[in-house]
């Protein structure tokens, strides 16, 4: 029957974009909930950007999950810092998932790409800024007392919790930057702890659109089946660019932009 059909190709589109969805994680720690979004409207043709929120928040909890446990097992997450983040930024993603639902989709959408645009560009202007290997993030990082650098990180994750439960995204391309650069960890390290954050916020918000009807499950399972796959290849790949210096943040920047381009396009559109 039509209906049938419409539902099962959505499931399938919803799988093959929750491959790319689980690589950009495993990847960049970040990205996911900024490709997932305008996947799950312009592709799986959802048509409510409520609910392609609310979905997306689900099934990026589930898939950075796993991917967490395999960042941890190759010791790369740096717990106590990840901790503080993640915990200082529940309220925001509490706060930030109710408002959401009360804003005109189309405008979060246009606001969500000048955002990542934003911090793309603050990440390329870092990578021509830095100095040489002695002078980076862990450096830096033995220079500032314990309790301000945990203060600062709090407080990062306050507002990045907040802007991840408003556009429902996963909040990892802020997270990522927000570690590496206020706590000091270095960019590998920084994909591997955002993605507690990650799985905190995304669990918050989609608790408050399950409870609003905004969650499709079937297509939250989808997409997670596929991420899972697309999880361990950008994982590998992470790997292998971050020996690169500064590679993995340019990557990570240009993958911004292009997400931010796109979104911008579609919301005009």
């Amino acid at each position: 029957m039509p209906i049938a059909f419409t539902l099962q190709v959505q499931i399938v589109l919803a799988s093959l974009s929750g491959l790319s969805i689980g690589f950009a994680l495993g990847l960049v720690g970040g990205g996911a909930g900024t490709l997932s979004v305008p996947l799950l409207l312009y592709v799986v043709k959802i048509g409510d950007a409520h609910v392609a929120i609310g979905t997306t928040a689900a099934a990026i909890a589930v898939t950075a999950l796993v991917n967490l446990v395999s960042y941890a097992r190759a010791g790369l997450v740096r717990w106590r810092t990840s901790a503080v983040f993640a915990a200082a930024g529940m309220g925001g993603a509490f706060g930030g998932s109710r408002w959401s639902l009360h804003i005109d989709g189309g405008a979060l959408m246009l606001l969500l790409a000048m955002i990542v645009a934003l911090v793309a560009v603050l990440m390329l202007s870092r990578t021509r800024a830095s100095a040489a290997p002695g002078h980076g993030a862990q450096a830096a990082a033995s220079l500032t007392p314990v309790a301000s650098r945990d203060l600062a990180t709090a407080g990062a994750g306050a507002c990045v919790g907040g802007l991840a439960g408003l556009f429902g995204i996963s909040g990892g391309f802020l997270s990522v930057p927000a570690l590496h650069i206020v706590a000091r960890v270095s960019m590998l390290e920084a994909v591997a702890s955002s993605l507690v954050s990650v799985v905190v916020f995304g669990a918050t918000t989609a608790v408050n659109y399950a409870v609003a009807g905004k969650v499709d499950l079937p297509l939250a399972a989808a997409l997670v089946a596929g991420g899972v796959l697309g999880g361990h290849g950008g994982m590998r790949a992470a790997k292998a660019i971050a020996v690169k210096g500064h590679a993995l943040r340019r990557v990570f920047a240009v993958l911004l932009l292009a997400i931010a381009v796109y979104i911008a396009y579609r919301s005009l559109h």
